[in-house]
């Protein structure tokens, strides 16, 4: 069972960058707390205000059962990140699975 890396990046405007924060860290651990899932929000370090979600998970089921858990929690907290502080909406996606 080969683990997959999924990241989901965008960049945020900088005058809501506190806003950005507070709603990503309460994202972060609602993840923690309500899933299973190896998730973390992370920020480049030579790119202030790029932002990339990460999710480690065990294995293709776990990929494919992603969109299924989001509660009404998770999917408010996601479409207020993506409306109100990633520019332009829009975000880059990468799936990579492990080799062995």
């Amino acid at each position: 069972m080969s683990r997959i890396l999924f990241q989901i990046n965008y960049d945020i405007h900088p005058d809501k960058r506190d806003e950005y924060l507070a709603a990503a860290k309460e994202l972060e651990g609602y993840m923690k707390s309500h899933t299973n899932h190896n998730y973390m929000i992370v920020e480049d370090k030579n790119k202030r205000n790029n932002f990339t979600e990460v999710y480690i998970l065990n294995g293709e089921a776990e990929f494919e059962g992603l969109e299924d858990e989001m509660d009404d929690t998770v999917y408010g907290l996601t479409t207020k990140i993506l409306s109100e502080y990633v520019v332009d909406g829009k975000t880059r996606y990468s799936t990579q699975y492990e080799i062995g």
